[in-house]
């Protein structure tokens, strides 16, 4: 029996990694809105939450890189998206609760 090529061992690594990664969004994006029921927040707590919370973490990056390129950026823009990923799960599970009518 030969060994797998290394492009499919490759493969398999970043399956498991975006499995690992999805895994811990779904168990984050639990607890926020766990979170957030029990202080009875509306979407428009979240999303204003959420709004100085991704702020907050802009505002780090600058201060740790004035000057971000390459990876630093990468992994700026990478923060961003996660963000966006986790207020969007916690906003489709707390549904229209809480919401003007």
């Amino acid at each position: 029996m030969t060994a797998p090529a290394p492009w499919e061992a490759l493969r398999s690594r970043v399956t498991a990694l975006a499995a690992a990664r999805d895994a811990a969004l779904e168990e984050t994006a639990t607890a926020w809105t766990r979170f957030a029921r029990g202080q009875e927040w509306s979407r428009a707590d979240v999303e204003g939450f959420w709004e100085g919370l991704t702020e907050d973490v802009v505002r780090r990056y600058a201060r740790a890189t004035p000057n971000p390129a390459g990876p630093v950026a990468d992994l700026r823009r990478d923060v961003l998206v996660t963000m966006a990923t986790l207020r969007r799960r916690i906003l489709d599970r707390l549904g229209t609760r809480g919401d003007p009518a």
